[in-house]
């Protein structure tokens, strides 16, 4: 749907946010809010000091971002690749067993099924 199509009231209460980045988080935020903000924007207008009021948007900077990423670096650098790939192989044995086990256990439980087959009449 293209704005030409939107009502001149939306089309005004999208330029609103658009102007307002308070607004636009807390939109972002929480998108079940549009329709209780529009309906503010309605009653009391752009210049109501309730969108002052609004808690502004947080925005992690970039600087924090590049920490983190150093930091995750580090920790990669840290593991014994070896000795993971290691315990894998042992985990992949052990489920190999536990599923041999459960397909014997199937197997005689279908032997045991079919010889009890209606015991009583």
């Amino acid at each position: 749907m293209s704005t030409n199509e939107l009502h001149p009231s939306v089309q005004q209460f999208k330029a609103f946010v658009n102007k307002h980045p308070k607004v636009k988080g807390q939109l972002r935020k929480n998108h079940k809010l549009i329709q209780s903000y529009y309906e503010k924007y309605m009653i009391l207008g752009e210049d109501d000091p309730f969108w002052d009021s609004l808690p502004s948007a947080k925005k992690e900077s970039s600087t924090a971002k590049m920490d983190w990423i150093k930091q995750l670096g580090g920790l990669m650098e840290d593991i014994n690749w070896e000795e993971v790939s290691r315990q894998i192989d042992e985990l992949n044995g052990a489920i190999g067993q536990f599923q041999q086990l459960i397909t014997n256990v199937k197997k005689e439980s279908g032997k045991n099924q079919k010889e009890m087959e209606y015991p009583y009449y």
